[in-house]
């Protein structure tokens, strides 16, 4: 009887824990995966903004660097040892329920709203205190929402390693405002 009520007491704790570590495990290595070099490939206006086109579309072919040591972004900004942080967040779904903007991810302006879950990355410095640089994961692909532009970042190079592929930015540029 004993047995028994220790194997059920094991069962209701230690799946759990298994499963929550078996999520930080699942996140650390989509991580991983993530390290490597971006390029803006494509970059459309999807709401109104401060940014006006000419800024915006310089960004195209920048390069962002996520390393397990080192992020630099388009700005100029370089953290030395960045903390990553992975995020899933439900899709809502409610009709009607008008999201705060804190959760008004691409889906809510018309981008990847076929995904049930949004992923995200946030990206910030140990000694800063400013606020994270955020990311949607879609795939290979990072997806930046900043001040009404919809930035699409490809990736360049896996971890140094430079990949090829087929970049034909501007046949895809979109500046029409999407509602």
């Amino acid at each position: 009887m004993v047995n028994i009520l220790k194997a059920i007491i094991s069962f209701f704790v230690l799946i759990p824990l298994s499963s929550i570590y078996a999520d930080e495990v699942a996140k650390e290595a989509t991580l991983e995966a993530l390290y490597g070099d971006y390029l803006v490939t494509n970059v459309e206006r999807y709401r109104g903004g401060l940014t006006s086109s000419d800024e915006a579309l310089k960004k195209l072919d920048t390069l962002v660097v996520v390393k397990e040591n080192e992020f630099s972004f388009w700005d100029g900004t370089i953290y030395e040892n960045p903390v990553y942080e992975i995020e899933d967040h439900p899709v809502s779904s409610g009709e009607g329920n008008v999201p705060s903007s804190a959760e008004r991810f691409g889906s809510f302006y018309g981008y990847g709203h076929e995904r049930d879950n949004i992923r995200t990355l946030n990206v910030y410095s140990k000694e800063s205190n400013e606020s994270p640089y955020m990311f949607e994961v879609v795939e290979d692909e990072l997806w930046m929402f900043l001040d009404g532009w919809f930035y699409r970042l490809e990736r360049a190079s896996f971890d140094g390693e430079p990949l090829s592929f087929n970049k034909n930015a501007r046949s895809c540029l979109n500046n029409q405002i999407r509602g």
